[in-house]
C-alpha cells in the first residue's frame, strides 16, 4: 500500500519567504515626467517602501531627526540641499530594516543633475546594491506634452506635494450645450401643446355633430 508522505514543511517555508528577496522597482525618466506619482500607486499596492527625494526631507523634518533639523536649517536660510547630502539620504534608506523586509521603490535615482556622481556611476552605484532592482521602468513622454504638462503643474506650499492642472483646476462642465437642448424641449413642447390646443376645438364640434346625427336616425325610427 502506497503511503503518502507531505513534502512541505511549514518551518521551512517560513524561513524560506521570510529570507527571500522581497521585491524592487525602480523608476526613471525626465523631470516631471509622473515618476512620483507612480511610485507611490506602486509602493501602495506591492506594500514596499516609497523612496522618493521629497517624501524623504519631509520625512526626516516631521520627525525632527538630527539631519532633519539640519536639512530644515538649509531651508530655512534659503539655500538648496546638496546633492551628494541627498544621495547620502537615499542610500541610508536602501540599507534600512524595512527595506530589506518589504522592498523599495526608487524614484529619485539616476538623476539629471551630475552634480555630485556622474550619470553613469548613479547607475554603477545602484547595480551594486545590495538589493538590486528587479523591475526597471521608463516612463517616456513627448517633449511637447511634457512641456505643457510641467507649464500647468502647481507645487503645494506646505508639503511640497505637485499637482497638475487637471487636479488643482478641474475642467468644468459645459452646461451651454444642456441648456440649448434644455429650450429646444421646451419650444417643442410648446409647440405640441399649441397644435393639441387647436385640434380640441374641431374634434368637439365633430363630436357634438355625430351626437346630432345619432338622435335624428333614433327619432326617425
Amino acid at each position: 500500500m502506497e503511503t503518502y508522505v507531505d513534502n512541505l514543511i511549514e518551518d521551512e517555508a517560513e524561513f524560506e519567504i521570510l529570507h527571500a528577496k522581497p521585491t524592487c522597482f525602480i523608476i526613471i525618466g525626465k523631470p516631471g515626467v509622473g515618476k512620483s506619482c507612480l511610485a507611490r500607486k506602486l509602493a501602495k499596492f506591492w506594500n514596499c517602501v516609497l523612496i522618493d527625494d521629497t517624501e524623504l526631507l519631509n520625512q526626516h523634518i516631521s520627525d525632527k531627526t538630527e539631519k532633519g533639523l539640519e536639512l530644515l536649517e538649509i531651508l530655512t536660510q534659503g539655500k538648496s540641499i546638496s546633492e551628494d547630502m541627498m544621495v547620502q539620504l537615499i542610500l541610508e534608506k536602501l540599507k534600512s530594516p524595512e527595506v530589506e523586509h518589504y522592498g523599495y521603490v526608487l524614484s529619485c535615482m539616476p538623476t539629471m543633475s551630475e552634480e555630485y556622481l556622474k550619470i553613469q556611476e548613479q547607475i554603477e552605484l545602484i547595480k551594486n546594491l545590495r538589493l538590486a532592482p528587479d523591475f526597471i521602468i521608463n516612463i517616456k513622454c513627448p517633449d511637447r506634452d511634457l512641456t505643457n504638462r510641467l507649464a500647468g503643474q502647481r507645487q503645494h506650499p506646505e508639503t511640497g506635494r505637485v499637482f497638475l492642472m487637471d487636479q488643482w483646476d478641474p475642467p468644468k462642465k459645459d452646461t451651454t450645450k444642456k441648456n440649448m437642448e434644455t429650450e429646444a424641449e421646451g419650444e417643442e413642447d410648446d409647440e405640441e401643446q399649441l397644435e393639441e390646443n387647436e385640434v380640441q376645438p374641431i374634434l368637439h364640434k365633430y363630436i357634438l355633430f355625430l351626437l346630432a346625427f345619432l338622435d335624428v336616425l333614433l327619432y326617425s325610427h
